[in-house]
């Protein structure tokens, strides 16, 4: 396996690039087929199993890269905000929004740009660790609370919105159900998140260990005592575990609201050979391959 990772790396260089994506989409199928006739010869399990933790140095050695960085200096978190304003514009018209409310919001400079738009921007969060000076300069409004018990009154948002935190809540169904509470009649909420807690991501570790499946191939305390060893940050943060079964239940259940456009982005493949190599780490948690493929969902919802 270590001599895997030298290989790939010289075909990445030298390769032309439409040939390396034919040879990539031919090659991710066939690992896919791989993977999903082991999770069938493997069965539904009742108790997960793990690796060793002495194979965690093995398969840290076999090349896995982890996903780009992002930005979070100034100049990062501006364009950031630039790019989710133009996500939110693309969902939803942002024509006529008064009253907007983000979930999540971090650094709030969402919110900043929805308020030097004109609109009313809420910017809520568990902490005010993350939030930018400038954001509330700008006039963003920030609220410190669960986004299960959001401090507004009834119908009184246009427009919530939420990037990459709904993994983070511990009660998604909560979020919802007030989500629901305070949009006005019509109002609309977009919300992008992921990566979902069984994608090759879901455990938000990637940055010190980049194993795809990592929380899934080994316990939890193998994780941070290997990640300690090795001078490594290991304060990762807190994830619900939701599957994507229960997303999708919940998206088209939660009264109140209605999905207007839905759509699910798969992982490309990452680190399915892992699937087919050892189905019986995975076969606890999900036997239905899409499980462990699909990595964001994006969906619009709407107050009825």
């Amino acid at each position: 396996m270590t001599m895997a990772a030298p290989l790939k790396r010289i075909a990445r260089d030298i390769a032309p690039e439409p040939l390396l994506t034919l040879w990539g989409r031919w090659y991710g199928a066939k690992k896919i087929a791989r993977a999903v006739d082991a999770l069938a010869a493997a069965g539904p399990t009742c108790q997960p199993r793990y690796l060793p933790a002495s194979a965690l140095d093995e398969l840290m050695a076999a090349g896995y890269r982890e996903p780009a960085p992002v930005r979070y200096d100034e100049e990062g978190l501006a364009l950031r905000a630039a790019d989710k304003i133009e996500q939110l514009a693309a969902a939803v018209p942002l024509s006529g929004v008064a009253r907007t409310l983000e979930l999540g919001c971090w650094d709030g400079m969402v919110a900043a740009a929805l308020a030097r738009r004109g609109a009313a921007a809420f910017a809520l969060d568990i902490t005010d660790a993350g939030f930018e000076p400038r954001a509330a300069g700008l006039g963003a409004r920030f609220l410190r609370s669960d986004a299960g018990a959001i401090p507004l009154t009834a119908a009184s948002i246009d427009l919530v919105y939420s990037f990459a935190s709904l993994e983070h809540f511990p009660r998604p169904d909560h979020c919802l159900d007030e989500i629901a509470r305070v949009l006005k009649p019509g109002g609309r909420a977009v919300l992008t998140f992921g990566p979902l807690y069984l994608s090759p991501y879901g455990r938000h570790a990637y940055r010190q260990i980049p194993i795809p499946f990592c929380h899934v191939l080994f316990r939890e305390d193998d994780l941070h005592d290997w990640a300690g060893r090795h001078g490594l940050a290991h304060d990762w943060p807190y994830v619900n575990g939701w599957t994507l079964a229960q997303y999708r239940a919940l998206l088209n259940a939660t009264p109140g609201l209605r999905v207007m456009s839905y759509q699910e982005h798969g992982t490309g493949g990452v680190g399915v050979e892992l699937i087919a190599d050892h189905p019986e780490c995975f076969a606890a948690h999900a036997t239905a391959i899409d499980e462990f493929l699909v990595t964001t969902i994006d969906v619009v919802l709407q107050k009825i």
